[in-house]
């Protein structure tokens, strides 16, 4: 014998209607397909904390683990619980008010004609701010498109207990313009953390929606997120807005349409190293830490809770330095003790390049069979025959009297060559790094960590800087390194109000420093080698 499930009630006093439902039914998603609410930003996984109802009824069920670590104790006592959490075992009476709004903005549907008296009643109440009496009265149809400034949403019920501030975290969107099409990142301040993400292929470019002021229809009518009470944007190129330079490293405007507040943010130049760089700067973690960026040298940083020190050394430009540039669409990508090719990044193409753990690599391995001394200088062939080096080797080296480069690799299509001036350069990022550090730690304070950052992966990085005495074997076990894409962590602004505030509160006392005129910078190059 099979048993059905039983039927309850699920009465929604602020909307005036009762439904029947079968045991068991999620909250969240009756009113979904009731067409009562908008979909929250994590679509009911419960993180987002969007979907509060309060329970009318007494005897609210107890919490759930994720609702105790989203909802504040004095709102679950209050009988605040998410819909998506719940289920019905029993005729509830509820409040949808904090979530709810006009089914008018909803893929409307119609329902059957036993529902049809319910639905009229429910759209009454529902659209009662939103729709003028003429529309209603002709019943017309809702155009889904309609811009997002089109429509004032239904005024949540404020209520005495709510501990929400005001001027802290809110909801919102980040979008990023990337050659796939928009990217974007829904950030929920319930959980302070992205709760979905996507990449739209627009085939308008970014810029060119925030011109044209359509970047509110963007939102609602191409990603269909709602209740977002934020946008931040990040474009490149020149700015054009006339936005204020932020720290020295990109620029910022903020404006408002509707009740929802827009930032841009934007390169400081035509070039987007620094602002890049500010986005690594939001992944650290501030406990006396060192902070280099291995594509952008020239600006290294150092963060304690209390202190941020911007360092600048502008003798090493980004423009010049070749080495550490990846070179080639299909690179060799790690060496043989015979100094030849032992990887590439593709065995079906032809090879045309070499990344930098690569290039680590080969220096090692030089060093190893005498090719080069210990401040990088290649050998005069006169030397090598001294040092027990094989003729194959030696005979790579080309350049008469003085030594001028390395051939790493030749065949009819590609000669891949590693000169002197490239192996200076090394040298002197490996002086430079090792400067800094003795400089930070004896100067400014003491040094707990350090992290290093690329825009490309390279494996076996930090390792073959150990090796290379980049690094001091004292931070064995006190470096961090995070290759990659930057942006993303520029959802971590949506930590405070607005950009500004998280600039005052995160870098307020800041300390600048030009390396270059430091006399103790001086001191700890000089006892590094390097010539500046």
């Amino acid at each position: 014998m099979f048993f059905s499930k039983k039927n309850y009630n699920v009465t929604i006093s602020d909307k005036n209607i009762t439904l029947e439902v079968k045991s068991g039914t999620n909250l969240y998603k009756l009113l979904i397909d009731e067409n009562l609410i908008n979909p929250t930003l994590c679509n009911g996984a419960g993180q987002c904390g969007k979907c509060k109802i309060r329970y009318i009824s007494p005897n609210p069920p107890k919490p759930v683990y994720k609702e105790t670590l989203i909802l504040a104790k004095v709102n679950i006592d209050a009988g605040y619980r998410l819909a998506c959490q719940q289920v019905v075992k029993k005729n509830i009476e509820i409040d949808i008010s904090e979530i709810s709004s006009s089914a008018k903005f909803f893929n409307p549907e119609k329902k059957n004609e036993n529902n049809k008296a319910d639905e009229q009643a429910a759209n009454e109440t529902a659209e009662e701010n939103t729709l003028s009496e003429e529309t209603y009265e002709n019943n017309e149809e809702i155009d889904e498109t309609v811009s997002i400034n089109d429509f004032n949403p239904e005024p949540h019920n404020k209520i005495n207990f709510d501990l929400r501030k005001e001027e802290g975290p809110t909801d919102g969107i980040l979008l990023i313009q990337q050659r796939s099409g928009i990217r974007y990142y829904c950030y929920s301040a319930a959980i302070d953390n992205i709760v979905s993400e996507g990449t739209h292929p627009y085939n308008e470019p970014l810029r060119d929606i925030i011109d044209n002021d359509m970047l509110p229809d963007f939102l609602y009518s191409e990603l269909k997120i709602r209740d977002i009470e934020r946008v931040m944007v990040l474009i490149e190129g020149n700015d054009s807005y006339g936005a204020e330079p932020k720290m020295d490293m990109f620029r910022y405007l903020n404006f408002e349409i509707g009740t929802q507040q827009y930032e841009m943010i934007m390169p400081r130049g035509s070039k987007s190293y620094d602002i890049t760089h500010f986005f690594r700067l939001l992944n650290a973690d501030k406990n006396n830490q060192l902070i280099f960026s291995l594509d952008m040298l020239n600006r290294c940083h150092y963060a304690t809770p209390k202190l941020f020190t911007d360092m600048h050394f502008p003798f090493l430009k980004n423009d010049n330095l070749v080495a550490i540039k990846p070179r080639g669409l299909n690179p060799i990508t790690s060496f043989n003790d015979k100094l030849e090719p032992a990887s590439v990044e593709s065995r079906e193409k032809d090879i045309d390049g070499i990344t930098l753990s690569a290039l680590l690599q080969l220096i090692k391995l030089m060093l190893k069979h005498g090719i080069i001394n210990n401040k990088f200088k290649l050998r005069p062939r006169s030397e090598l025959a001294k040092q027990n080096v094989p003729l194959g080797l030696s005979v790579r080296i080309f350049g008469q009297e003085t030594p001028e480069g390395f051939y790493v690799y030749r065949d009819r299509f590609a000669e891949i060559v590693l000169t002197q001036n490239e192996l200076d350069e090394i040298y002197q990022i490996r002086s430079y790094i090792r400067a800094v550090i003795d400089y930070t730690r004896d100067c400014i304070g003491v040094v707990d960590g350090l992290i290093f950052y690329t825009t490309h992966n390279h494996e076996d990085l930090i390792n073959l800087m150990f090796d290379l005495d980049f690094i001091s074997k004292e931070f064995a076990n006190k470096v961090i390194y995070r290759p990659g894409e930057a942006t993303v962590q520029a959802i971590k602004l949506f930590k405070e109000k607005d950009v500004p505030t998280f600039l005052e509160v995160n870098f307020k006392n800041v300390k600048r420093i030009d390396l270059l005129d430091d006399a103790d910078f001086q001191k700890a190059a000089i006892s590094n080698f390097l010539e500046i």
